[in-house]
């Protein structure tokens, strides 16, 4: 990825949306260095479906409340 101007860190929580087997999913915290909340967001997928088994179909971003 390249980065053009600034960098800023983003902290972005995510977790799997509850099903009704189990109501309560662990949250996962990452801390990412991008230009903006855009990529932050797309980072944050890319990453966490390498590191878990889980899609942005099957999940949903706590916080921060990006529209």
């Amino acid at each position: 990825m390249k980065a053009s101007g600034t960098l800023r860190e983003y902290k972005v929580v995510g977790r799997c949306l509850p099903t009704p087997k189990c109501h309560t999913q662990p949250l996962y915290h990452m801390g990412i260095f991008v230009p903006n909340h855009v990529v932050a967001k797309s980072r944050f997928w890319y990453f966490i479906s390498q590191l878990k088994k889980m899609k942005k179909s099957s999940g949903e971003i706590v916080y921060p409340p990006w529209g």
